[in-house]
């Protein structure tokens, strides 16, 4: 959780930066929307095979050999790649149509920025998935720092990349925000073969686990879909009231979510795997302990956080005394 904090604290210097330089304008909105494709695009997919990834990994890695779960792990890996080239494809040709799509407003300089930015931070989604593959591996091992620990370097290039756009060219933006999302899959790499897991190219679409993966992520994919299509109407709307009326929303939304960025975040990344364990032992007393003490601990960090007697200081104190 504390890194989790410093995390934070530098992401959101990263968003006063990119206010100071670029403000509420057209450039900004640009490249906000240029990071809002591939998130929503391929967001809900990401994070619909995560959620069935870690229980299922879980379960082969208890039920059968090591080299099982590895082979699942990399049939799933084989199988984003592959969904990352054709939603890459699909772009690329159609940059203009998708970009009008996320944000109707834009026109003349505003879109064709947002055409360039585009078809450069899309390429970032082949490390977005295969980084958060590898982020549940090691959350499996019970090795939560190094997940927690990427979003540093990321913040730290996307902000060196902010400040050189002024000096050479916004184009740089985007070249930044890949570089920077590709540096956090650099960093898990070493960690992943530490524990014993390397790639090794394995494609089986039949394969039991990937079909119960598949029913597994799609119930949550359908739900965060309907987050995504939020996100996009927003945008949308915020793009035809006035320039600079995405970046503004933006802002506004960073602020709001920054205490459940940090901490109630910072316990589900934990709870999630251990439960999945419990699932596999079918230790239900365990379950039921587990998200009570979480639930609770939630409600106390989020009640005081909001409270103007509490800080985040005390709220951190006053949930380990807890």
């Amino acid at each position: 959780m504390l890194i989790t904090i410093i995390s934070k604290i530098f992401g959101f210097l990263r968003d006063i930066i990119i206010s100071y330089y670029y403000g509420a304008s057209n450039v900004s909105d640009a490249y906000l929307i240029s990071q809002t494709i591939p998130s929503v695009i391929f967001g809900f997919i990401i994070a619909g095979l995560t959620a069935g990834f870690i229980p299922i990994y879980t379960s082969i890695l208890k039920n059968q050999k090591e080299n099982d779960a590895n082979d699942f792990m990399n049939n799933i890996i084989t199988i984003l790649l592959i969904i990352c080239t054709v939603i890459i494809a699909i772009v690329f040709p159609f940059a203009e149509t998708v970009v009008k799509l996320f944000a109707t407003g834009f026109e003349g300089e505003t879109l064709q920025l947002a055409i360039r930015l585009s078809k450069i931070s899309i390429l970032a989604i082949y490390f977005t998935g295969v980084m958060t593959i590898y982020s549940g591996f090691l959350q499996v091992k019970d090795r939560y720092l190094i997940p927690a620990l990427i979003g540093l370097p990321f913040n730290i290039l996307v902000i060196a990349s902010i400040i050189l756009s002024k000096k050479i060219d916004i184009i740089v933006l985007s070249i930044g925000f890949v570089v920077a999302t590709a540096s956090q899959l650099f960093i898990l790499v070493p960690f992943t073969r530490q524990k014993g897991y390397k790639y090794q190219f394995k494609l089986d679409i039949k394969d039991n686990n990937i079909v119960n993966l598949f029913n597994m992520a799609l119930p949550v994919m359908l739900g965060l879909s309907v987050n995504q299509i939020n996100t996009l109407v927003d945008r949308t709307l915020a793009s035809n009231i006035v320039i600079g009326g995405i970046s503004s929303l933006n802002y506004a939304s960073k602020l709001t979510g920054f205490i459940q960025g940090i901490f109630v975040m910072s316990i589900v990344t934990v709870l999630y795997p251990k439960i999945s364990r419990m699932m596999v032992d079918k230790n239900t007393t365990g379950i039921k302990a587990v998200l009570k003490k979480s639930i609770l601990g939630i409600m106390i960090i989020v009640f005081t956080s909001n409270s103007r007697d509490y800080g985040i200081i005390k709220t951190f104190i006053l949930y380990f005394i807890w």
